[in-house]
């Protein structure tokens, strides 16, 4: 008896010192270090500044826009960029967190799929640098591009290791997520849309760093939110006042590290035209359907008739915003996407595009009207009476 009772108080002793796991886990998959910062708030300051989410940032490229190590900076140029993201970060962080003194200082060179990645952490924040080549063009083709390609090994720039191939690449996000999510029943995955028709003119990093997020969590049970990027600088602000701050705050703080390092001052007129504006769409991953309950966003339930053949196709139902806004702003190929569809948030430019297709269309019938030949009256024969 007395045996028992000491094994079961030692057993709650164990329990009680185990360390309470985040009712809530979020990932960021980044193509540079101030993507998440522009483009995936409110989300990302509300999960660093949730008291029960833990959230995990990791960032494909360096951003080094193609000097490497180098630079004329006080620091090479993609440390700057590292240390916005973890300046920005920390911020948000600290308003719900106790900070730790020296909390994101050294980082720590972790081994995973047989690589080495740079990682910080913070008491509710993991940032992973997996440090892939950048460009300075970006407009044009890639390191990344060519790497998604062709079967070439790509060396990261701090040259800590060497990936085989984009499997291998994608192989290591998929590790990393793997060790953060372990223990939790399913997490939330956020990255810049990789569709090129939901997310035009973006950066091809964005784009590539959207897909290899999505080729990592293949059949894990993850909430998918894909972004628009760069094509947001020309919609319509849809944050509330709040929610603006908030993402300026950030923006603001990654900005400042590579201008105290001495290089191009970000903080202007058209990276300042993305605050403000936050589009995205809905995603499942097919193989995480094949399970008996199925994942809802937001309280919109998942039909059981497409786990079979649910793909990019999809579009949700809107949150702050939905992607298939732009679908009103380019060709109107997709104009039965719009009726399925439609939005629940009218703003004026869509008002105004509805007005200006019903008026045309009316215009067109009337012309139409107008130019149809009036068959002309057959000439009646009058017959007079003869006396």
């Amino acid at each position: 008896m007395n045996q028992t009772l000491r094994k079961l108080m030692l057993g709650l002793l164990l329990l009680a010192c185990k360390p309470v796991a985040a009712a809530s886990l979020a990932i960021y998959v980044s193509g540079h270090p101030d993507d998440w910062q522009l483009f995936m708030s409110p989300d990302a300051y509300q999960d660093l500044t949730g008291p029960d989410t833990r959230v995990v940032f990791i960032y494909l490229t360096s951003g080094d826009q193609d000097l490497r190590g180098g630079g004329q900076g006080a620091i090479p140029l993609y440390l700057a960029r590292e240390n916005g993201a973890l300046r920005s970060s920390s911020f948000a962080s600290s308003l719900a967190q106790a900070p730790k003194l020296n909390s994101l200082h050294p980082s720590e060179s972790v081994l995973l799929n047989r690589h080495r990645v740079t990682r910080y952490s913070y008491p509710n924040a993991v940032h992973y640098f997996l440090r892939m080549p950048d460009v300075a063009d970006w407009q044009s083709i890639t390191h990344i591009d060519l790497f998604h390609q062709r079967p070439l090994p790509l060396r990261t720039i701090d040259g800590a290791t060497t990936y085989a191939n984009w499997a291998d690449l994608a192989a290591t996000l998929r590790a990393i997520i793997l060790t953060e999510s372990r223990g939790a029943a399913a997490f939330r995955l956020n990255a810049l849309d990789p569709d090129v028709r939901y997310n035009p003119e973006d950066h091809p990093d964005h784009r590539n760093a959207g897909a290899l997020a999505l080729e990592a969590c293949h059949g894990l049970k993850a909430r998918i939110k894909l972004f628009q990027g760069y094509a947001t600088g020309l919609y319509p602000e849809n944050l509330t006042d709040e929610e603006k701050l908030n993402e300026s705050a950030l923006f603001a703080l990654a900005a400042s590290a590579t201008t105290e390092a001495g290089y191009d001052n970000t903080w202007e007129y058209w990276h300042k035209g993305f605050i403000g504006k936050n589009y995205y769409r809905l995603y499942y991953d097919p193989g995480s359907l094949q399970t008996g309950v199925l994942p809802s966003f937001d309280g919109v339930p998942v039909a059981l008739n497409t786990a079979s053949t649910f793909s990019l196709e999809y579009i949700s139902p809107p949150g702050h915003s939905d992607a298939d806004q732009n679908m009103v702003m380019q060709a109107f190929d997709r104009a039965s996407e719009l009726i399925s569809y439609h939005k629940r948030h009218f703003n004026n430019m869509h008002l105004l595009v509805y007005a200006a297709l019903l008026m045309g269309g009316f215009c067109l019938g009337l012309l139409v009207m107008k130019r149809r030949p009036v068959a002309e009256p057959t000439p009646q024969v009058l017959h007079h009476a003869t006396a």
